[in-house]
């Protein structure tokens, strides 16, 4: 996060004695690129080095669709199972060294594990549902829109309040790109979205022994560990380094006269990939206007877009929860007759919701997005 935050107690001046009921609590420094990134510091109740117990090793290397080609994809996540724990179970679809793009589809009920995610920072988009999000930084609530911003290294567990269907990026390095922001960390005017729309955490501090299970994710697998103590025992914390949630109808869209570049709904920076949304807005307004995208063929990036509610208005045949991949190399744009039907919309008001990452390195496929692909999709834009 690009500003300071607080919540609990915390001494005075940091690395110095702290007590609380006659306890020396154990200050934690939660940083990332070692002592001169971001971080926070974090005062726990019990050591945070303390384990009882090293459990099991499971290996998660991704299956790639080795012989994907190189073409256009859709894939249906109507058509994937559901995912029998959001951490452990989530169904990667689209990845390479920079990113894994994943789908869940999780059942009403509180997780039974903790999580942490080593190596990269995690971004959960609420498609459908209701959820509790539980961090050692304290509780955010979620709704149906939500990006859920969590940086690596964060302890977590998730109640999802009802059955919940959650888009999940993997990458390092994301944050609120660095054009919205003025030298004090403080959101610019003309942003799209300001200070005042970000859920922050409200600490909750648990003082319990028992058996409490977190699983450790890496690149390679999941590293098991049993804590003899409940993992949320912070009393308090600062520092710029927290999780937070931005929900997509509190963004504010730039429209114009003429058809606004993807890179003006930029939501996320990432390390070789960018996060945006496309949201409610206003069709462009100049009388000779094409209030549609335009062709185009980004050469050196890959565009994965998932479609997440409302009208599409440039592709027929795309359903709620679809998500389409554009390679770089290939002109994709509007389908046959979109652009004539479009020119009525000058002005009006278009109602989708989409969420688009686009990578600055080629992608690939999994073995379970062969499973919901749809091959005929790179002969939509042809009639015969």
């Amino acid at each position: 996060m690009a500003f300071y935050y607080r919540q609990g107690e915390v001494p005075k001046k940091r690395h110095t004695i702290f007590m609380k009921d006659n306890l020396l609590l154990r200050e934690e420094v939660f940083g990332l690129n070692g002592f001169s990134g971001r971080y926070s510091l974090l005062y726990h109740l019990n050591p945070p080095t303390r384990i009882a117990k090293v459990g099991e090793w499971r290996n998660n290397l991704i299956e790639e669709w080795n012989n994907a080609g190189y073409r256009h994809h859709k894939l249906s996540t109507s058509k994937l199972r559901k995912s029998n724990d959001v951490f452990l179970d989530r169904i990667p679809l689209i990845f390479n060294e920079d990113v894994i793009i994943s789908y869940a589809k999780v059942d009403e009920g509180e997780s039974k594990l903790f999580y942490r995610n080593a190596d990269f920072d995690e971004v959960y988009y609420i498609q459908e549902g209701e959820a509790e999000f539980r961090s050692v930084f304290g509780s955010i609530e979620l709704v149906q829109g939500d990006y859920l911003v969590i940086p690596r290294g964060t302890t977590y567990t998730f109640n999802f309040k009802r059955y919940s269907e959650l888009l999940v990026i993997e990458g390092k390095q994301v944050e609120i790109p660095r054009q919205y922001r003025n030298d004090y960390g403080q959101l610019i005017e003309g942003s799209f979205y300001y200070n005042r729309d970000i859920k922050l955490p409200n600490l909750k501090t648990f003082n319990e022994k028992g058996d409490y299970n977190l699983v450790v994710k890496t690149s390679e697998g999941f590293q098991s560990i049993t804590l003899d103590y409940h993992p949320f025992d912070v009393i308090g914390w600062d520092g710029y380094l927290y999780p937070f949630a931005l929900n997509v109808y509190d963004l504010e869209p730039i429209t114009g006269k003429l058809h606004q570049p993807p890179t003006v709904y930029t939501t996320f920076t990432a390390n070789n990939f960018v996060i945006c949304t496309f949201v409610p807005r206003l069709f462009d307004y100049h009388p000779n206007s094409v209030p549609i995208s335009y062709y185009h063929d980004n050469v050196d990036a890959d565009e994965v877009l998932f479609y997440s509610s409302g009208q599409f208005m440039s592709r027929r045949g795309i359903s709620k929860g679809d998500i389409t991949l554009h390679r770089g190399g290939h002109v994709h744009g509007p389908q046959p007759g979109a652009v004539e039907s479009s020119l009525s919309k000058r002005g009006s008001y278009n109602d989708e919701v989409a969420v688009m990452v686009e990578t600055q390195r080629r992608v690939k496929l999994t073995n379970y997005a062969k499973e919901v692909d749809d091959p005929s999709y790179p002969l939509s834009w042809y009639i015969p």
